[in-house]
């Protein structure tokens, strides 16, 4: 699952992990997220007084191919039918694309999010690592070119690190992260807090049998963001809570946008080709 924005508020402190601008090398990635096509009912999961959502109903499909030697391909669409407080409905479409390379130095991003077809926030750009610095070429939603350090973690690497982190058994890892999100200029710092891991599945699924699986919480904090009530406790502006397995198959997702969640439910899974390539 593109750890694009996953229901736990995890108020920790964080801590980061070693980043390329400390001297330590950025991670390469390695075969072990399968390629594979998911698709997820998409439900309302909560809902708070003035949130102006009462309901939500739709599917996700979610597909990644690719190996380390040719670099992963993600591709993700969201159609959800929204209901406001008086009944009306807007049909919200989120469609992303992403590139990265198996050396963890290019990642390249396509996303349009569109509401009753009207697009509300599209953004296209490449990010490369270049010595000490990520430069990152916007095309949308302006053509500009942004500095990043060097340290950030791209998707893939986010989601292997937080695999690695699971199968350690460390309960808490924290990263800056770059994924393309909003304007595309900005990064996010990511505190992922994993639970025990879960007994190994007997489903009937190529996927998910006999393949270990962690509760997995993530919130993403916005650099500077504190909380309202003054006690300077940094909160986070978004959060996803879901089960990760150690393939990056990922299920029972809850999407929370403060006051309304989301819930992603497992409904068809199915293997794709990897192609071969020697793990690093």
């Amino acid at each position: 699952m593109h750890l694009s924005k996953f229901v736990h508020v995890v108020l920790v402190p964080l801590v980061a992990l070693p980043s390329a601008s400390y001297g330590q090398a950025v991670p390469k990635l390695r075969n072990i997220i399968a390629p594979h096509r998911a698709v997820y009912e998409i439900s309302l999961a909560r809902t708070e007084q003035g949130s102006g959502v009462s309901s939500a109903k739709g599917r996700m499909v979610f597909e990644v191919t690719g190996s380390v030697c040719d670099g992963y391909q993600m591709r993700q669409r969201m159609v959800v039918n929204i209901g406001d407080d008086d009944g009306n409905i807007g049909l919200l479409d989120f469609q992303v694309r992403t590139f990265e390379s198996g050396d963890g130095n290019v990642y390249s991003f396509d996303s349009r999010t569109t509401m009753n077809e009207e697009v509300v926030e599209a953004v296209e750009g490449e990010a490369r690592r270049a010595g000490s610095t990520v430069e990152v070429s916007l095309k949308q939603p302006t053509e500009k070119v942004v500095t990043l350090d060097n340290g950030v973690l791209f998707p893939s690497q986010h989601l292997q690190a937080i695999i690695d982190a699971a199968i350690d058994n460390r309960s808490f890892i924290s990263s800056d992260i770059y994924e393309g999100a909003g304007t595309g200029e900005e990064t996010d710092s990511a505190a992922a807090a994993i639970g025990d891991a879960m007994p190994l599945l007997g489903v009937e699924s190529p996927l998910r049998q006999g393949v270990r699986g962690w509760p997995v919480s993530v919130g993403y904090f916005e650099p500077g963001k504190k909380s309202d009530d003054g006690l300077g406790e940094e909160l986070p502006s978004y959060q996803m809570s879901f089960t990760l397995y150690e393939n990056g198959v990922t299920n029972n997702l809850v999407m929370d946008y403060g006051d309304y969640a989301l819930s992603g439910s497992l409904k068809d899974i199915e293997p794709l080709t990897s192609p071969d390539c020697a793990s690093p």
